[in-house]
């Protein structure tokens, strides 16, 4: 957590992201509800994994770190997508490259910062990963409206055709935060794949779409 946070909160009323609890930073209980354990939501090609369910209170905790300026949580998500990392790389038995999803110039613009940028990096530290390990290789070749603006039938649509990737070769990986309907995974899974890449798996921090699997 950074200096300034703290003294904010100090002035402003501090509350836990998570809950809305009265107190400093993530309270005990928001912590102790979030367990990661990684498991294959999906057998692919390329297989699907993801570290928890997307439920409270990581909702609040991923939307305070993504469009509510709390950017000190970043160590906390980073830590909790570490796990799937350290699996999805033990598997391919030798570091690939770590390609994160690319946010829109314009959500980065207003966060200001790349937020699975950060938190694939956050997560790589947490491994004891090289740091060219993360490898920003896509990039937007058209503007796309926000995930939460369109409805589910929309996604696969809105993404389609808006990404490409540096040409290359070599095994991969592709890591997003959320999986809701995947459309923005099968988009950059499309484009790595068009630019000769090996995309062996995608990893998110969490799965929106298969609750079930987490009872």
């Amino acid at each position: 957590m950074g200096v300034f946070e703290p003294l904010a909160d100090l002035l402003l009323g501090a509350c836990c992201p998570g809950c809305g609890a009265p107190g400093l930073g993530v309270c005990a209980d928001c912590l102790a509800a979030v367990r990661p354990a990684p498991r294959v939501i999906l057998d692919g090609p390329p297989p699907v994994v993801a570290c928890l369910p997307y439920r409270a209170p990581l909702t609040s905790l991923v939307t305070a770190h993504k469009d509510r300026g709390a950017g000190w949580l970043c160590d906390l998500l980073g830590s909790w997508l570490a796990p799937g990392l350290a699996a999805v790389v033990e598997a391919a038995g030798s570091c690939p490259a770590l390609v994160p999803l690319p946010s829109t110039p314009v959500a980065v613009r207003r966060r200001g910062a790349d937020h699975v940028l950060d938190l694939l990096r956050a997560a790589s530290v947490r491994c004891g990963l090289p740091r060219e390990a993360v490898s920003p290789l896509l990039r937007r070749t058209r503007r796309v409206r926000d995930q939460v603006e369109v409805s589910h039938q929309e996604r696969s649509g809105n993404q389609a055709g808006s990404m490409s990737a540096v040409r290359g070769e070599g095994p991969v990986v592709v890591v997003d935060d959320i999986r809701t309907t995947g459309a923005s995974l099968d988009e950059a899974v499309r484009a790595l794949t068009a630019s000769g890449h090996d995309v062996l798996a995608a990893l998110v921090l969490a799965d929106a779409e298969h609750p079930r699997r987490w009872a």
